[in-house]
């Protein structure tokens, strides 16, 4: 069952221009903090046509709830608009380990009003949420490592280094501004082996500059 004092994020990788779609569920469904940003797929173009997708374009929207209004809203979307809503893409769920009191408390009362997590909870999956930060330029070569290591696609996000200056020294290393962070969900069996593989062949010694970790996805529903 749902741990109704947890708080968990809840991440949606869909087609552009279904963000605000979701977010509109995500909002009936109790869910009151979100996100929405810009990213792009990975995938070829013949991928794209047999998977349904449109365009490699992504909206990726990220909320904040209660464990039961997160499930909630899983189960939702896979029992319920999965066939209604347009948009292909990837739901899942993230454990938080920290969080601002003030939007924890928010986020409590919310749950409060939810009406509770409305039966059994989904099974869990065996999956984790890669994510891997890389100097401007270098993700399509560091994407083509990760295929080769058992990855099956990724989404693309443009970031910035947000230090105290532009060029910083990690530990001696040089940190260029412009990032982009390439989020890869994958299996539990072949995370380590992904995440080795980038790490050898372009982790913080080369140009590249990957940075990786990963995080424990609890329940995932594909649309």
């Amino acid at each position: 069952m749902a741990d109704k004092g947890k708080i968990k994020a809840i991440v949606a990788i869909v087609e552009r221009g279904q963000g605000k779609t979701i977010a509109k569920h995500f909002e009936a469904g109790k869910i009151p903090v979100c996100l929405q940003c810009m990213g792009s797929g990975t995938a070829s173009s013949e991928l794209l046509d047999v998977l349904g997708f449109g365009t490699s374009e992504r909206d990726v929207v990220i909320g904040l709830a209660q464990d039961g209004c997160v499930e909630q809203m899983l189960r939702r979307y896979d029992q319920e608009l999965r066939g209604k809503i347009d948009a292909h893409g990837i739901l899942f769920d993230l454990t938080l380990t920290g969080l601002n009191g003030r939007i924890a408390t928010v986020l409590f009362h919310a749950g409060q009003n939810s009406g509770g997590n409305g039966g059994d909870t989904m099974q869990q999956t065996e999956n984790s949420l890669i994510l891997v930060t890389v100097n401007q330029g270098h993700t399509d070569a560091v994407m083509d490592t990760a295929r080769e290591a058992g990855a099956t696609g990724g989404t693309i996000i443009r970031a910035r280094w947000a230090g105290a200056q532009e060029d910083e020294q990690l530990m001696g290393i040089s940190i260029q501004a412009e990032k982009e962070i390439i989020a890869i969900v994958a299996s539990t069996e072949n995370r380590n082996t992904i995440m080795e593989t980038i790490n050898k062949k372009h982790g913080l010694n080369t140009q590249a500059g990957a940075m990786l970790c990963s995080l424990g996805i609890d329940y995932m529903v594909r649309g």
